[in-house]
């Protein structure tokens, strides 16, 4: 991508010395146009099984329990469970101003990636993720009330979850 651009330049250069105009081809255009826009900083799919914790190495085989954090770059980070990332965070094994998001996986239903600041979290001695952790997401409220008899756990929040 970077090369054509740079091609493009340099042949627009030559040729705008030489007063000739050209048209430039519409494949270059739509090609520009995806190389701008391939960088994603979203979150990617978990693929349990496949993808490895970013924190602890071990393969990601609970996509309930899985989290990940974006950076501002779209380098995405992916981890088996809130305690993985937490740790991770708390070792300052990467610059906060450089996360731009952080998801963890909602529990209950199609276990979709939930912005951690807008999930709602249960946590308590018998919620037993991969790593040990005690913390699981939402998507809304109601799904962690249905969860919650389930477990002897508390609502809490990602603020108090960080602190």
């Amino acid at each position: 991508g970077a090369l054509l651009l740079l091609s493009v330049i340099i042949e627009w250069k030559k040729n705008k010395s030489s007063k000739r105009y050209v048209v430039v081809p519409p494949a270059s255009i739509v090609l520009l146009c995806v190389f701008f826009s391939s960088c994603n900083a979203g979150p990617e799919l978990i693929s349990t099984g496949k993808d490895n914790c970013y924190f602890c190495k071990m393969t990601i085989t609970d996509i309930k329990y899985a989290a990940e954090i974006v950076t501002a770059k779209g380098k995405v980070y992916k981890f088996d469970d809130v305690h993985c990332l937490l740790s991770f965070t708390k070792a300052k094994m990467i610059e906060e101003k450089l996360i731009k998001d952080i998801y963890l996986s909602d529990f209950a239903g199609d276990h979709s990636l939930v912005k951690a600041n807008e999930s709602f979290l249960l946590q308590g001695d018998e919620i037993r993720g991969p790593m040990n952790g005690n913390i699981i997401a939402f998507k809304s409220k109601d799904s962690l009330k249905k969860t919650a008899g389930l477990f002897n756990a508390a609502e809490t929040s990602w603020q108090l979850v960080t602190k």
